[in-house]
């Protein structure tokens, strides 16, 4: 390794002799006046990229300034050094490797010896540097380099004054915090720089318990990364960036392009990038400044702090922090301001770099690392004019020596862990056209300061941070609370009628008009009733009003109730009509009418089926809550945060529900065909005896349309939970009502028209269009004989039909066929005589 090192000098040598100009001539020596209390002069070895064309070369230029304040504050300070003069041999490295490496070469063999290296801010150029000077034993402080290879474990004589790039991932984790983002996407150069720092900042997002969803890098183009980050199925709104200034124009032109900007997308990334980087155009990227601008608007960009911050009210009141040179920094910064202005005439140029203060300090823990060695020395009677290259001793005393700095800087605490420096880190936010400080971060104290700067300004003008994720809300649908109170005062109206309907049919129930309809059995359509209305009542409850241990329970009620409701109303009905086409189909005059024991104990039979249905049910296969996600939907706050909504049911569910569903819906589905064919059949007969009969026969009608219709909508509005219990409700509650008022208010109106009974009823029945009178009051057994006379007329008629058939085939067939014809005749006119 170290021959190739030493292949690479001589060929550099050559390759770019020609090329260092007289602006970067070696071994230039920065040299302040000397003041009476040195005694020895102390050497350093420089090196700063100077040469125009670099990026870098801007930094050489403006820490330059700096690093001659600092040489001569500390030569000036009768706190340090006091016995010594330190002086400074520098090169320019033209931040080229080659040029790099002979600089030091140069500055190590020519002149007096260097006892610590200062430099560089090309990584590239540091690399080679750093790795020569382990050979010499020499200590190398950086004040611009960021590069987070140069770790502690791989180079231990490698300090730096400058945070590396790894210590801005701290203060974007902080960020992360402050706002509750908890979920990120990453984008990064793969490059060296740029791809160690996010392994850092990947691990230590993890072992935070950040959600890290994707993580993009690019070489030399950008493709499909930041697709991949505004893919909605990744959900990415909070992006942590590394790159380069020049590849930052490129991905806030393509986020521009994608739309990957906005209210509701959030960037950090990290930058030390020049001012208005943003208007120097770029070769390859087709966008406008004014375009770039639009996608970078909020975004966060992390900076190191030129200079430490001094509070408005310390400012004014001169209560700043006094840094080791007993200035305060904006006293340095001040000096500073006016020495690039001379130098900048003077060189007709621009100088500036935000790595000056970093540079002042570095000087300063050189000198007091320095000094520390030189009180070890003195244990063994040594001093640094015994200091010689390649000794190992003289290497470890500078690396403890500078592992125990600690000062006031003027770009705050300095001190080393891991030979790195925990400096602070500026929060830039960009606003307009403006990188306005929002933010600082200690990296010493590993705090946040939101407070000492301005505060957050988020698109919009929006109060609040955009959210990291769209964020799922589970709703528990129910039934609106304006629609469940409004139908459980209809369903109590309902059986307040009910129990008044009830009382009336009591009370009078030895009257005429009421005993005539058989009120034991209009008692049982009333207590059905009142069940289903008591059942509307049930059917809107659900877990939010009573629990989730409850709810199996209030699925048992929902069912038995309905059921009970439906066959106590329906099966008193149903019995009631089929007493009437008893009477009016059956011809055998030795036959009693159906009484209403024989009733009560058709509603019986149907009850005890019900139970039987439900008992098996329950306890072979029990209700439980059932909870199912129905189909999302997007929702936003009154501050437009953007969110899903997953409405999620509450059913009663059962293993074998389908199997019980389908016997108790073939069951009651078999009763209602029946009951309506009963009705169907008994449409036309009025029967005084039976005085309610026609609006019975109305009430089954009602009650099946309605049955149908229920079934039907509760099928297909399934997921419709409120909807399906609007119309449910509605049906129950209009099926019952009609039923009652049917049956009763026919009944009510004939109590009022006629309290005590004593007004003579019509002796007439009809069967269809035609009506029959009598003079005298009829037993059930006239009632009887004249409908089953009616009957016998109609198979009479039907019977001669079929003989003129017979007599047609008869003709066709011959004699025998007329015997057969003869004697079927005799046998009717028998029949005929034996009329009643």
């Amino acid at each position: 390794m170290w021959g190739l090192a030493c292949l690479t000098v001589l060929i550099s040598i050559v390759a770019n002799a020609r090329k260092v100009d007289h602006g970067g001539r070696l071994g230039l020596e920065i040299h302040p006046n000397r003041h009476r209390h040195h005694q020895h002069d102390v050497f350093l070895a420089g090196f700063f990229p100077t040469t125009l064309g670099y990026h870098e070369t801007s930094i050489g230029q403006g820490v330059m300034p700096a690093v001659k304040l600092a040489l001569h504050d500390v030569n000036r300070s009768p706190d340090i050094l006091k016995n010594h003069h330190l002086r400074m041999h520098w090169n320019n490295t033209a931040c080229n490797p080659g040029v790099g490496l002979r600089s030091f070469f140069e500055l190590v063999h020519n002149g007096p010896k260097k006892v610590i290296l200062f430099g560089g801010a090309c990584s590239m150029v540091t690399d080679q540097i750093v790795k020569a000077a382990r050979h010499w034993n020499l200590v190398q402080v950086t004040y611009a380099d960021t590069h987070p290879m140069f770790t502690a474990k791989s180079f231990p004589h490698f300090f730096r004054v400058v945070p590396s790039e790894n210590q801005f991932n701290q203060p974007r984790l902080a960020l992360l915090k402050q706002f509750n983002w908890t979920r990120v996407g990453t984008l990064y150069q793969n490059q060296a720089k740029y791809s160690l720092a996010h392994n850092d900042l990947i691990r230590q997002l993890r072992s935070a318990e950040f959600e890290v969803v994707l993580s993009q890098s690019f070489n030399d183009e950008l493709t499909t990364q930041l697709d991949a980050l505004k893919d909605k199925d990744n959900d990415i709104r909070i992006i942590l960036g590394n790159f380069n200034e020049s590849w930052a124009r490129a991905v806030f032109c393509d986020a521009f392009k994608k739309g990957l900007y906005g209210d509701k997308i959030q960037w950090l990334i990290v930058g030390m990038y020049e001012d208005q980087w943003w208007n120097t155009l770029e070769q390859g990227v087709d966008c406008s400044p004014i375009q770039i601008l639009q996608a970078l608007q909020g975004t966060m960009v992390m900076e190191i702090q030129p200079i430490s911050s001094c509070k408005v009210e310390d400012l004014k009141n001169n209560e700043c922090k006094v840094t080791i040179s007993n200035k305060t920094a904006h006293e340095y910064e001040d000096e500073y301001l006016v020495a690039t202005r001379e130098t900048g005439r003077r060189h007709n140029a621009h100088i500036y770099s935000r790595f000056h203060g970093y540079a002042y300090d570095g000087i300063w823990a050189i000198a007091r690392a320095i000094e520390a060695v030189e009180e070890e020395s003195k244990l063994f009677n040594e001093s640094l004019v015994d200091f010689e290259y390649k000794d190992a001793k003289w290497e470890k005393r500078f690396i403890r020596a500078l592992n125990r700095t600690s000062f006031e800087g003027v770009t705050g605490p300095v001190q080393f862990k891991d030979n790195s420096r925990r400096g602070n880190v500026l929060i830039n936010q960009i606003i307009g056209e403006d990188e306005t400080c929002i933010g600082e971060y200690s990296g010493v104290t590993r705090t946040l300061h939101m407070e000492r700067c301005n505060p957050v300004v988020w698109p919009k003008n929006k109060t609040k941070p955009p959210k990291d994720r769209t964020y799922t809300r589970i709703e528990q649908t129910r039934v609106n609370p304006t629609v469940y109170t409004i139908l459980c005062v209809a369903a109590t109206m309902g059986i307040i009628l009910g129990f008044a309907f009830l009382g009336i049919n009591i009370k009078f129930r030895h009257q005429k008009q009421i005993k005539m309809s058989s009120p034991n059995l209009n008692n049982l359509i009333i207590v059905g009733c009142i069940l289903c209305y008591s059942s509307v009542i049930i059917l809107g409850l659900d877990s939010s009003i009573t629990s989730e241990t409850a709810f199996p329970y209030i699925c048992t009620a929902k069912a038995w109730v309905l059921m009970a409701g439906f066959t106590l109303s329906f099966g008193s009905m149903f019995s009631k009509t089929w007493r009437v086409h008893s009477i009016f189909t059956n011809v055998q005059l030795n036959k009693k009418v159906m009484r209403d024991s024989q009733l009560f104990l058709v509603v019986a039979v149907l009850l005890c089926m019900d139970i039987t249905i439900m008992t098996t049910w329950q306890l072979a296969d029990p209700f439980y809550r059932e909870v199912q996600n129905l189909k999302p939907y997007a929702a936003s706050d009154k501050d437009d945060t953007e969110f899903i909504v997953i409405p999620r049911n509450e059913n009663c569910k059962s293993d074998k529900m389908t199997i019980f569903v389908g016997v108790i819906y073939a069951y009651k589905g078999l009763l209602l065909l029946f009951g309506a064919f009963l009705a169907w059949e008994t449409r036309n007969v009025q029967i005084p005896a039976l005085n309610d009969s026609k609006y019975v026969g109305m009430s089954v009608y009602n009650v099946t349309i309605m049955c149908v219709l229920g079934v039907a909508i509760s099928s297909v509005l399934y997921e419709q939970q409120n909807t399906s219990f609007l119309l449910i409700s509605v049906f129950i509650i209009f099926c019952t009502t009609g039923t009652l008022c049917l049956v009763f208010v026919p009944k009510l109106i004939e109590l009022r028209q006629d309290p005590q009974g004593v007004r003579r009823s019509s002796k007439s029945m009809s069967m269809g269009k035609e009506k029959f009178n009598f003079k005298n009051d009829l037993t059930s057994l006239d009632d009887k004989l004249r409908i089953a006379n009616k009957v016998n007329d109609k198979y009479l008629a039907l019977d001669n039909d079929k003989i003129e058939k017979l007599k047609d085939l008869c003709f066709e067939f011959g004699v025998q066929s007329e015997e057969i014809l003869s004697n079927y005749q005799n046998h009717s006119i028998g029949i005929d005589k034996g009329k009643i």
